[in-house]
């Protein structure tokens, strides 16, 4: 039982991240290099959710 708890907290964290760092990747217009390490940094995150390891 508090596995699954554990788990659905864990996912929810991950899906926060991911619309945090997401929502910057669309507020981001200057450089070409910040949005590359957003991607970069959203590739992780999105796989976790997906359930990839």
């Amino acid at each position: 039982m508090i596995a699954k708890i554990i788990m659905i907290f864990y996912y929810l964290l991950c899906l926060f991240f991911v619309a945090i760092t997401f929502k910057n990747l669309l507020e981001e217009r200057t450089s070409k290099d910040r949005i590359v390490l957003y991607l970069i940094t959203l590739v992780p995150f999105v796989a976790r959710l997906l359930r990839f390891k």
